[in-house]
């Protein structure tokens, strides 16, 4: 993924197609936005869809995705956003990015902390494993968990209690659908060029 200058004009080079970069958005900013921006936009629009008012907890708020989660979960209406990341520094620079409350992704004790602050409705995880676990005991009824890195063990029956969903992402999945990545990078691109979005700060 590259941006490139077609007719004189740069572009965002994705897997054979292209999308335009507007004034505004640097080269780095729309590399990153191709990659973890892609991925983040369809966290929450594509599979969780996130609606106004809605809880978000971003597991890994220091990475790139899901700093670029965090950011987008406020823009798009969540009414919490709940981010985990391994150190205190990593905390703090979640909150600057959005975030209302950032605690830390410890297993032990972890519902309890997702929790604490009201229901859940949607969580982003790529960790799986415990971590998968102590958030699905945290979802509220028809809450939604989008995994996008480790893959869970999840037994079916476990969601009927409380009408809970798990679904799967992989941005490899959107290579043959353009319209997809078209969708995301549009709004991605606006918000960054309108300054709401800031890709190329990490919470590390």
């Amino acid at each position: 993924m590259r941006v490139v200058t077609v007719d004189g004009r740069r572009a965002l080079s994705f897997d054979g197609a292209v999308f335009p970069v507007p004034a505004g958005v640097s080269d780095e900013a729309a590399v990153v936005l191709g990659g973890p921006g892609v991925t983040a936009w369809h966290l929450l629009r594509t599979c969780a869809h996130l609606e106004p008012g809605e809880s978000v907890v971003v597991h890994d708020a220091a990475g790139p995705v899901g700093a670029l989660a965090v950011q987008l979960a406020v823009s798009f209406g969540a009414g919490r956003v709940v981010a985990t990341a391994g150190t205190q520094a990593q905390r703090r620079a979640a909150l600057r990015l959005g975030a209302d409350v950032a605690v830390s992704p410890e297993p032990a004790g972890l519902t309890e902390r997702l929790v604490e602050h009201g229901p859940v409705d949607v969580v982003l995880d790529a960790r799986g494993g415990e971590v998968f676990e102590r958030s699905l005991a945290a979802l509220a009824p028809f809450g939604r968990i989008v995994c996008y890195g480790e893959p869970p063990a999840v037994d079916p029956v476990r969601l009927l209690g409380g009408s809970r969903a798990v679904v799967g992402f992989r941005l490899a999945d959107c290579a043959d659908r353009p319209g997809m990545v078209a969708r995301a990078l549009s709004e991605l691109m606006g918000l960054t060029a309108a300054g709401r979005l800031r890709p190329c700060e990490s919470s590390r």
